[in-house]
């Protein structure tokens, strides 16, 4: 469960509402911060560390996943689900877990009109490389990325719309 949180660098008083919230703005966002955990590996927060020293344009961990938050919003924004998209979807999963393969299958027969192509490659004993080349109306490219990347097992995948026949002029 979140917490709420008021963590403002102003100095002044701050009116409390009955409920014992903040009612400050002071951030300009007009919305308080909220505090929720996250669980992590101990190598990926690690990594994730690392990458927040080397860019060096955020002040902390905090910050970082907060960008992250707002990338993911922003490119959900620019998702086109009318016009008709052209792109690849590359997901890297682990075969072994439960019946990945057969939902993988499963979910993929449902968007036969939408594959054009697909290639498979064998990382090592356990992870996979897949690379689906799409075509179709947004709407349905968008639902099968996020049918298959919600999978369980499905470690990273990213959906990359390169064009739409429009600014192809198709």
């Amino acid at each position: 469960m979140a917490e709420h949180e008021h963590c403002c660098e102003y100095e002044h008083e701050h009116p409390h509402g009955a409920d014992g919230d903040a009612g400050c703005h002071c951030s300009g966002s007009g919305s308080e911060l909220v505090r929720f955990s996250v669980t992590a590996p101990d190598d990926l927060l690690r990594r994730f560390d690392e990458r927040i020293a080397r860019r060096g344009d955020v002040a902390n961990r905090s910050e970082a996943v907060r960008d992250l938050i707002r990338a993911s919003i922003a490119k959900e924004q620019m998702r086109t689900p009318d016009e008709h998209v052209i792109g690849s979807l590359t997901m890297i999963y682990d075969h072994h877990t439960g019946d990945l393969t057969r939902r993988l299958d499963e979910v993929q027969h449902d968007y036969t009109d939408e594959i054009v192509s697909t290639m498979h490659v064998h990382l090592d004993h356990h992870n996979c490389l897949e690379i689906l080349a799409l075509k179709g109306r947004g709407e349905r490219v968008y639902e099968l990325a996020d049918r298959l990347l919600g999978l369980r097992g499905v470690k990273h995948g990213e959906l990359t719309c390169a064009a739409t026949k429009q600014s192809l002029g198709l």
